[in-house]
């Protein structure tokens, strides 16, 4: 539901040679400054990571593949890849629902997808995604979904909006332009505009629209009936749903980067050392391994996505399969002494660079979990294992030489 914003500030050089040298020099600063964005863009496309945590033991959401190393944004339970590729989470391998994509946004019927050429198209078994585009609809640079509408924002700053408009949510107000980001609730609608003011309309019920005093907004987000922003200091605010509202924001909660604002009851917000603060619903819960180097965040109902700049490495996965196996209660004895003692012996030949060892105990683990009857009341998990081992075999580049 949300989308991100930076704000930049332009400052007029002084007049003579003095002015001229200050010019030259900032020329040469933010060409230097650009080079290494694209330096570390080339790198964050190439090596990410999607971490997932929340929901049930085997919800399908949460089987992020360990091969998923180029990840740029997420909607739960989509991923967009660095080739534009968005893909579902939730089966082994993941299922390719749109190429040539640059945004995605979910609500609840349908998956929006705006393309690398500016349009934007719904996909979805529902006969309402067929329709639910206006047409003509070009030039977007970014989107969001709510309840049952959604927004598209243009190149040229402003907003457009479609969909359900019981209470108002599309009904833009006349005159909104410079809108640098966009998000949208249940049934409300937020702007960001270039001067760091948000601007919102729609379902006021549970006091979505009741701006509280906000200086400098860099980024916005928006549940269901609540919205979060963030202030370039750092500081985090939030208003809205006093019954859904996942409660105030942590007084004690340091300085962020980015926002998370959750579909039911959950909130979080990434801080400016990497890692993540979460509050409400799931608040007190152990966070995953692996939430560091955070840089963007997308909450889901219940299943949360984080995107790390950073791939997952062999021991991690094997851990991660760890804290997998462990989750599932009803195997003997007999059989879950195997599996542990397979994963224990390849986390143990990792931790000391011994290559083919690892590979060799992570085949048998495969092998062992997917023989007939040792996963039986949890035949989806026998696949997952089987499809995440490929990928751990992967990381190790095992055949390729170095277990030979």
């Amino acid at each position: 539901m949300s989308t991100y914003a930076s704000s930049t500030t332009a400052i007029a050089a002084p007049a003579g040679r003095a002015g001229s040298r200050r010019t030259r020099l900032r020329a040469w600063c933010g060409l230097l400054t650009l080079c290494l964005l694209l330096c570390s863009a080339a790198a964050f496309a190439a090596r990410t990571r999607v971490v997932a945590w929340g929901g049930e033991v085997g919800n399908r959401a949460l089987d992020v593949p360990y091969s998923l190393d180029d990840a740029v944004a997420m909607a739960v339970p989509y991923v967009l890849r660095a080739n534009g590729d968005v893909i579902e989470i939730g089966t082994m391998p993941p299922v390719v629902r749109a190429t040539n994509a640059k945004g995605i946004a979910v609500n609840e019927n349908c998956l929006l997808v705006l393309y690398r050429t500016g349009t934007v198209a719904a996909i979805g078994a529902d006969p309402v995604c067929a329709t639910f585009v206006p047409a003509g609809l070009a030039g977007v640079t970014a989107i969001a979904a709510g309840g049952d509408f959604a927004m598209a924002l243009t190149s040229d700053g402003r907003v457009l909006a479609w969909g359900d408009n019981s209470s108002g949510q599309t009904d833009v107000p006349v005159g909104l332009r410079n809108v640098v980001a966009i998000a949208a609730g249940r049934s409300h609608a937020l702007a960001l505009r270039s001067d760091g003011q948000v601007v919102a309309w729609g379902s006021n019920n549970d006091g979505e629209l009741d701006l509280p005093p906000l200086v400098n907004v860099v980024a916005i987000d928006a549940g269901n009936a609540y919205n979060q922003a963030l202030q370039s200091n750092g500081t985090v605010v939030a208003w809205g749903d006093a019954y859904d509202y996942p409660r105030p924001v942590p007084v004690d909660l340091p300085r962020a980067r980015a926002l998370g604002a959750g579909k039911w009851r959950q909130a979080a917000a990434v801080l400016r050392d990497g890692t993540v603060r979460e509050w409400g619903f799931q608040e007190g819960k152990a966070l995953p391994s692996g939430l560091d180097n955070v840089v963007k965040l997308s909450m889901g109902h219940a299943v949360n996505f984080a995107l790390v700049s950073r791939g997952i490495t062999p021991g991690e996965a094997i851990a991660d399969m760890r804290v997998d196996l462990d989750a599932l209660l009803a195997i003997e004895d007999a059989d879950r002494a195997v599996l542990n003692g397979d994963l224990d012996a390849a986390a143990s030949a990792v931790a000391a660079n011994r290559t083919p060892q690892a590979c060799e105990a992570m085949r048998s683990f495969a092998a062992h979990a997917t023989t007939p009857g040792v996963l039986a009341f949890y035949p989806d998990r026998a696949l997952y294992f089987d499809a995440q081992t490929r990928d751990v075999l992967q990381l190790l580049r095992c055949g390729r030489g170095r277990d030979g």
